[in-house]
């Protein structure tokens, strides 16, 4: 897949699983790709990796077909970026990373969630930790994975984060002097982005407090689990790209994740792109992105602090307004277009510090 060519555009190579399913790291990665696609002086070629789990047959001759694209790819761009979920590093990073060698570009690993490269086990490990060494540049999502990699020795790392579109702060609904009444959840359903502890919290509040459910059920769980809860509802899954559209019909987000993954979930930055709070958890790298100016941190699994915050914002209109000053104030930092060209500007970099490189092997 590739983009249109503009004279003299650089040449990315983006290597990755783009939705579906619908997952964060894909809306990401789709996301990024969407908007490097819309400058003038970028051509992207895309190499989509997904459709290769659980299809024994049809995968491995797809894998092999990605493979081929890939070293296809690497000849023809001036930049290699590799950015898959982090269990599908070992197996198609080795060879993004020959590919990036056999032609002498550089390469670059931006690594999605919360997992810490320098603590993954095993083989699998093994793999991580020789391939991010080798990288010219590897891409942390979280300042606490930047300052872990420098630990580390990594020659090169940079922070970057989550984003998401930032619609116009025009189009935000005015909420001033209302309280928030209305929670929704958005993301996986499953016992470790605290679900449950989620549906203990609202049947601990008053009947004028709602909270909506939504995305795909997993881990076991099923809609009949959630019917006849008070004051909970399960609306199902959410096509791709609906989240924006959903979002603005609630007053806060609720989030209490303690999922090992976790590093800077989307569902908030996106809650952020439709001026809402957020209760969420004191967890991994999430007070990186919400702290008592745009949210409410509560403690991993603890069902009475996740009902005392949604009281507090079902009652206190004051505390409500201004969490959601504090959210207008971060969302523009956190715009998908600002990190676009800021990933464009870290690829010229590379560029530039490779040829500088290989001009002084010639010279020696």
């Amino acid at each position: 897949m590739e983009t249109r060519e503009a004279a003299g555009a650089i040449t990315i190579l983006l290597i990755g699983t783009l939705p579906p399913p619908v997952g964060g790291a894909g809306v990401s990665l789709k996301q990024l790709f969407e908007r490097l696609t819309q400058l003038e002086d970028v051509r992207v070629i895309m190499v989509n990796t997904g459709g290769v789990r659980g299809h024994r047959v049809t995968g491995l001759f797809r894998f092999i077909a990605i493979v081929g694209r890939i070293f296809r790819g690497a000849l023809q761009a001036d930049v290699v970026s590799l950015q898959p979920v982090p269990s599908g590093l070992p197996f198609i990073g080795p060879f993004a990373w020959l590919a990036a060698a056999l032609f002498g570009k550089p390469f670059m690993i931006r690594m999605f969630g919360g997992e810490d490269f320098l603590d993954v086990p095993g083989l699998r490990g093994s793999i991580v930790r020789w391939l991010v060494r080798r990288t010219d540049l590897y891409l942390a999502q979280t300042k606490a994975l930047v300052a872990s990699a420098k630990r580390g020795g990594l020659r090169r790392v940079e922070w970057f984060p989550t984003h998401r579109p930032m619609p116009p702060e025009s189009e935000i609904q005015d909420r001033n002097g209302a309280c928030c009444r209305r929670f929704v959840f958005l993301s996986h359903v499953k016992p470790t982005k605290g679900i449950h502890e989620l549906v203990a919290a609202a049947e601990k509040l008053d009947g004028n407090v709602e909270v909506d459910i939504y995305g795909p059920l997993m881990d076991g769980l099923t809609a009949e689990q959630f019917a006849g809860r008070k004051g909970v509802t399960y609306k199902g899954q959410v096509p791709p790209g609906e989240a924006l559209r959903i979002l603005p019909t609630y007053d806060a987000l609720l989030f209490p994740t303690f999922w090992p993954g976790e590093g800077y979930p989307g569902i908030i930055l996106e809650a952020y792109g439709a001026g809402l709070p957020v209760i969420t958890t004191n967890w991994m790298a999430i007070p990186e992105i919400v702290d008592e100016t745009s949210g409410v941190l509560v403690p991993p699994r603890d069902v009475n602090a996740l009902a005392d915050a949604m009281k507090r914002l079902a009652t206190d209109a004051v505390l409500c307004d201004r969490l959601r000053r504090g959210v207008l104030a971060k969302r523009a930092f956190f715009d998908a277009d600002r990190w676009t060209r800021e990933f464009v500007v870290l690829c010229r970099s590379m560029m530039t510090s490779v040829k500088k490189s290989q001009g002084n092997q010639k010279a020696n």
